[in-house]
């Protein structure tokens, strides 16, 4: 019965041991203009926010430009397609997806590289 006992002891103790161990957190992928923001308004926002496409609205073409917006940007893109100010005007909403990297970005500091 002693033998049961140690081992059932052990057995309780490795137990928890194992299970205490903390999970070492994943590093938080920076969202940047250059890397997720451009590719996202280039295949959302031209030509109206692309000079160079013809466009004549808020230049995002440029780090400036789209920072400077950056806030709004958001606000525009969660809105209801029928509410006024909603981007991108006359085509479908974002996904989901694509609002949760504008706002990281947002959150992170507007970050260009």
């Amino acid at each position: 019965m002693k033998i049961f006992s140690f081992f059932l002891t052990l057995v309780i103790v490795i137990t928890f041991a194992a299970c205490s161990k903390k999970a070492s957190p994943a590093k938080v992928k920076s969202v940047t203009y250059s890397g997720d923001i451009l590719p996202l308004l280039q295949a959302k926002c031209s030509p109206c926010h692309m000079p160079s496409k013809g466009g004549n609205k808020a230049n995002f073409e440029n780090y400036e430009g789209a920072k400077k917006y950056g806030a709004e940007l958001l606000a525009r893109v969660i809105k209801a397609p029928t509410d006024r100010g909603f981007m991108p005007k006359m085509n479908p909403k974002l996904s989901e997806d694509e609002i949760a990297v504008i706002r990281k970005w947002n959150e992170q500091g507007l970050l260009e590289k």
